[in-house]
């Protein structure tokens, strides 16, 4: 009997969402909250996926992230077109920051969940490259979405800046405005003299500060907002029992290996929750800001998220920079920016019934 109204719910959920599809274009780092937010996109009955970039920077390297990408596009079994998936830099456009290599091994194996290989073939293009020719490919604005650091997003702005025109809006899971920072986790980075930013953007704050001043209409999805829904044991348990699809037995899974994460407390729907607002603005209640990101520069970097392996020249030809650990990233006030909307309330228990509804179609 619970089966069949389960089922039931999914059905009006699914009929509800009538309408033409949105174009979406997705730029993230393959971390675990990426595997969720693809798997949710590639469901969701009105998401029209042209293309998917890993922003090699952040949590996943690039090969990696490019063969998950296309395993998870064949698991979901809603993808018979060819999806352009490519990789950006390796390195943020300026300093040394990376996150914890046990973060990153994490985000290159899925867990450990085992993954069907995928046929599919990743593009050698550039991702800045991938994003221009899908939206010159697109026939109506389109909704780009970007859940990992920003370098890809700078990098396409400076090289196609004509295309700003084309985006309906671009949905940014990073930074934190009055919620405090998150890049210290005990049991990864304790002592870290960072408590004001979010991970996303202290890894290329250069990056994310060139987004902010582009002018483009942005929706930022911060820790202001994703702290509201965070994956409980009882979230994990009322998904296990909703499980019928093969993407939602991977994502049970992929749960069930993180329960030590999920018993921290320090795990949330952070990107999961961006592409369900691009998807439903109405999740995203919020104000206007205009926000710089700040990145100077120092000659004492802090060793404990520095990689002294990246080269020493920039994207740009330049000399790279150390960047002040303490600061980089933070989000300041500054009326010299655009204004952006900044979202600060959802609804969590709606969050976690449209995602089990998503992924068990």
């Amino acid at each position: 009997m619970m089966m069949k109204k389960y089922l039931l719910a999914i059905f009006l959920y699914c009929t509800s969402m009538n309408g033409h599809s949105k174009s979406i274009i997705f730029d993230n780092d393959m971390a675990i909250d990426d595997w969720a937010a693809l798997l949710f996109l590639l469901h969701h009955p009105k998401a029209d996926v042209i293309a998917v970039t890993i922003s090699a920077s952040g949590e996943s390297r690039c090969k990696p992230g490019l063969d998950n990408t296309n395993a998870l596009i064949d698991l979901s079994g809603k993808v018979s077109k060819t999806i352009p998936v490519a990789c950006g830099d390796d390195y943020p456009l300026d300093g040394y920051f990376v996150f914890p290599e046990d973060w990153r091994k994490d985000s290159d194996t899925l867990s450990g969940v085992p993954i069907k290989p995928s046929a599919r073939t990743a593009s050698d293009q550039h991702a800045a490259a991938i994003i221009h020719t899908a939206l010159a490919g697109a026939k109506e604005s389109v909704t780009l979405i970007a859940t990992g650091p920003l370098t890809n997003i700078a990098q396409w702005l400076e090289r196609y800046p004509q295309d700003k025109n084309k985006i309906d809006q671009l949905v940014i899971m990073g930074g934190t405005v009055d919620a405090p920072g998150n890049i210290i986790v005990p049991l990864f980075t304790k002592g870290h003299p960072n408590t004001t930013a979010e991970w996303n953007i202290f890894i290329d704050p250069l990056a994310a500060d060139k987004v902010f001043a582009a002018g483009l209409p942005i929706v930022l999805v911060g820790l202001d907002i994703t702290n509201s829904v965070r994956v409980t044991t009882q979230v994990a348990a009322d998904f296990k029992q909703a499980v019928t699809t093969d993407s939602a037995k991977f994502w049970d899974a992929v749960l069930d290996k993180n329960d030590w994460f999920i018993a921290s407390n320090e795990y949330y729907f952070w990107d999961t929750l961006a592409v369900m607002i691009a998807m439903e603005p109405e999740l995203c209640q919020g104000d206007e800001q205009s926000l710089r990101v700040d990145y100077q520069t120092t000659t004492k970097p802090w060793l404990q998220t520095t990689d002294n392996s990246m080269p020493d020249t920039r994207w740009d030809g330049k000399k790279r920079n150390h960047l002040e650990a303490k600061t980089a990233g933070t989000l300041v006030k500054d009326k010299n920016y655009p204004a952006i909307k900044v979202c600060r309330k959802t609804e969590p228990a709606r969050i976690f019934k449209e995602f089990r509804a998503t992924l068990n179609q």
